[in-house]
């Protein structure tokens, strides 16, 4: 081999170190931009997720307050209701209490009330009887002769 011969093989072999160099900088810069490229996308994808988390947290943080504003209402509706039923029981306890009342003043007008009464009843009105028109007023009777007037006969016999 002459000189020649080596030169152009040291050539040869320094173009091919070069070549092979230049092309593993290329394929280190077009890896080093893909990563780049990556980087750039999972860092949008983190900020989307995160405006997302942000819209689903202030999403929650709604609904949890109009769950506190209806258990809220619940509440004032729980305690209004027990204030009405309450009150409910008061007014029953107090219509028991004047049936009670009417049912003793009934029993004693049936027990003041003069014999004549056959069958032992008092009319819708109150008065005794079947009858339920109101007795007519005459001035006859105003003497004391009255069956009913404490002043007759009949009730002083006692």
């Amino acid at each position: 081999m002459d000189g020649m011969t080596v030169v152009w093989i040291v050539v040869a072999a320094a173009v091919l170190v070069i070549v092979i160099a230049l092309i593993a900088g290329a394929m280190s810069k077009r890896r080093s931009e893909r990563q780049r490229q990556e980087a750039y996308e999972h860092e949008q994808q983190a900020r989307s997720s995160a405006m997302h988390a942000e819209r689903q947290q202030a999403a929650a943080d709604e609904v949890d307050a109009r769950a506190r504003k209806a258990q809220a209402i619940a509440d004032e509706k729980a305690a209004e209701a027990r204030r009405l039923s309450a009150g409910a029981s008061e007014r029953r306890d107090a219509a028991a209490g004047a049936r009670r009342e009417a049912d003793e003043h009934r029993d004693e007008a049936q027990n003041l009330w003069p014999d004549d009464n056959t069958d032992g009843t008092m009319s819708r009105d109150g008065k005794a009887g079947a009858m339920d028109e109101q007795p007519v007023r005459d001035e006859s009777w105003d003497d004391g002769t009255h069956p009913h007037d404490p002043r007759h006969p009949k009730h002083s016999e006692h």
